[in-house]
């Protein structure tokens, strides 16, 4: 009740219109300086195997940012989070959020000359990848270029090469490389085709003991480390067309760890996406479906909306209805099943949104 107050609260505070119909993205290009924020009231319900007490827990988020255009293709942007959970301790098992803190998670600059897109700073993932591979929260500390030719046969191809430096909290130092080949195709009738080719390259460090999550460890020498080392090769393709007036997104995510052993190394994640959202009366319905192997990625950086992070597999279904001028409601019910058992895990979320 009391978090269901706090929400209605919030809500009344809303403006009547904002900006742009997205959740947590980077905006698009503006002249001068801009602001703009965003804002997540979420419940969130666990029900743990049998013999595990059901865990109810409340998350409020809020993000402003402020950005600067000086020239036509360069961007400065600066950004807050404030996070607040109705948890008494900071619980890094769980989310990839700090249950109560308040910091600078982003800090950057986006300069575009020509063909190229240059990053740096600490900014959101530039590249073409799912929840699966990284928790779009996770800001990435580091370095990012694209370049992006001429059309090619009616579409574009994107060749991007990134560089994150320890993008986890409490002390990560670990590195991680990436190379992408990426390319977008648009046909008649509202067909669009995307995909992208990458390799994922980490040297995990120093890292908090609570991120290795279900990854495989080794105490052996000394303090705990990672079993398997990670080269990660991921294939994303994804569909869009209109079904009628709906819109509909269809995203394949295939991944392979070259390093790590015979059943551990294989995930996937397809989901389906109806609808649409930010302005009101619209809806949008989801579902998708997750197999992971334990260490065929690394489980400190990928999304947090799933219980487990390996070594799993899940459902997940969501619906959302806009009911002011992008803010919305969201009700998502997911259940995962650890690989070495046949106990089924159910999560229950109720997210308000305000999008920037």
């Amino acid at each position: 009740m009391r978090l269901t107050a706090l929400a209605v609260l919030l809500l009344s505070a809303l403006p009547a219109s904002a900006q742009e119909p997205q959740y947590f993205q980077e905006p698009d290009h503006k002249p001068l300086f801009s602001w703009r924020w965003d804002f997540l009231a979420r419940y969130d319900r666990v029900d743990h195997w049998p013999y595990y007490e059901p865990m109810d827990r409340g998350r409020f988020e809020l993000r402003p940012e402020i950005d600067a255009d000086p020239l036509p293709n360069l961007r400065l942007g600066v950004r807050a989070v404030f996070d607040y959970g109705t948890e008494d301790h900071e619980d890094p098992f769980y989310d990839n959020f700090i249950n109560r803190g308040a910091n600078l998670d982003r800090l950057y600059f986006v300069w575009r000359p020509g063909e190229f897109t240059i990053r740096g700073g600490k900014f959101g993932m530039p590249l073409m990848a799912t929840e699966m591979m990284w928790d779009r929260d996770l800001q990435t500390p580091g370095g990012a270029v694209s370049w992006t030719p001429m059309s090619v046969a009616g579409g574009a191809l994107t060749f991007a090469g990134a560089f994150f430096y320890g993008p986890q909290h409490f002390g990560d130092t670990s590195r991680i490389g990436v190379g992408q080949i990426a390319g977008h195709f648009a046909f008649e009738g509202g067909l669009e085709l995307e995909g992208s080719a990458s390799y994922w390259g980490y040297q995990m460090r120093d890292i908090d003991v609570a991120y290795f999550r279900q990854n495989t460890l080794s105490l052996e020498p000394g303090a705990p480390h990672y079993a398997s080392d990670f080269h990660v090769a991921d294939l994303l393709v994804r569909l869009r067309f209109p079904l009628g007036s709906v819109p509909v997104a269809v995203s394949l995510d295939g991944v392979r760890n070259f390093a790590a052993a015979e059943g551990r190394r294989n995930a996937f994640d397809g989901s389906v996406t109806a609808g649409a959202l930010g302005t009101p009366g619209q809806f949008r319905a989801s579902y998708g479906y997750q197999y992971i192997q334990r260490d065929a990625m690394v489980g400190a950086y990928n999304s947090d909306d799933w219980w487990y992070h390996t070594w799993y597999e899940g459902h997940r279904v969501a619906v959302a209805w806009t009911f002011l001028p992008n803010v919305y409601l969201q009700g998502a019910f997911t259940i995962q099943r650890r690989l070495d058992t046949t106990y089924w895990v159910h999560r229950y979320l109720v997210d308000l949104v305000k999008m920037f």
